[in-house]
């Protein structure tokens, strides 16, 4: 309930926003509360709104700090605009920290559907300013992470045996990754595109398949699934 309070209070506050601007437009009242960088607020304010209401994740941080860095090189607070320069150093900043801290996926055996997990993040797989293509062939896939940072990563696992539920987990960092599944599965897919994509192909089964549990976060960069 507090929580939903929270968000009709955050909805008024836009929508009186939305009407003191529109009011300025069409000169109604001639009231100014501009400054240098003022539309950064569009920016941060939603951001930390969706901190209290939804908590700190990667996403809300990235953009509080790009708002951040924008308002203050308007504000002249950097010299040649050292502040938008500082964005794709502080997002990277942000996701080694993520990586760092970040909390396990949490696998509800109600989603899935053999209620056997494997239990193993599986290997780490690495392209970084270059290309990483592991292959599966006759082996028995229990998850994977892989990190695509200025490169490309394709998982091909059209070949693996996939026999109980997994996870995947992969990060697009100004580079792409590309998920080669086997047929006759079952996918969850959870995404964070940040200035990026996620592209989900596959074609789910309906059957009593495992299923695979895919967690893509691309900033700057983008994740297929086929």
């Amino acid at each position: 309930m507090k929580k939903r309070s929270i968000s009709i209070l955050v909805g008024l506050l836009i929508i009186g926003c939305g009407v003191f601007y529109a009011g300025t437009v069409l000169g109604l009242w001639d009231i100014s509360i501009r400054f240098d960088g003022w539309w950064t607020l569009f920016i941060i304010l939603p951001c930390l709104l969706s901190m209290g209401t939804s908590g700190i994740n990667l996403l809300n941080c990235i953009g509080t700090g790009v708002g951040i860095l924008l308002l203050l090189d308007a504000q002249r607070v950097f010299q040649n605009h050292l502040g938008a320069k500082l964005i794709a150093p502080m997002v990277i900043v942000f996701i080694g920290l993520s990586i760092i801290f970040r909390k396990p996926i949490v696998l509800h055996h109600k989603e899935g559907n053999t209620g056997v997990f494997a239990a193993n993040n599986g290997d780490h797989y690495f392209a970084v300013f270059g290309g990483n293509t592991p292959r599966f062939d006759n082996s028995d896939f229990r998850g994977a992470t892989a990190y695509a940072i200025f490169g490309n990563v394709e998982l091909k696992l059209r070949e693996a045996t996939i026999k109980r539920d997994c996870a995947i987990t992969v990060y697009s960092i100004f580079g792409g990754t590309d998920i080669y599944l086997p047929s006759n599965l079952r996918t969850i897919v959870r995404s964070t595109p940040v200035f990026g994509s996620v592209s989900n192909r596959y074609v789910s089964s309906k059957e009593n398949v495992p299923t695979v549990y895919i967690r893509a976060i691309s900033i700057f960069g983008g994740t297929e699934i086929n």
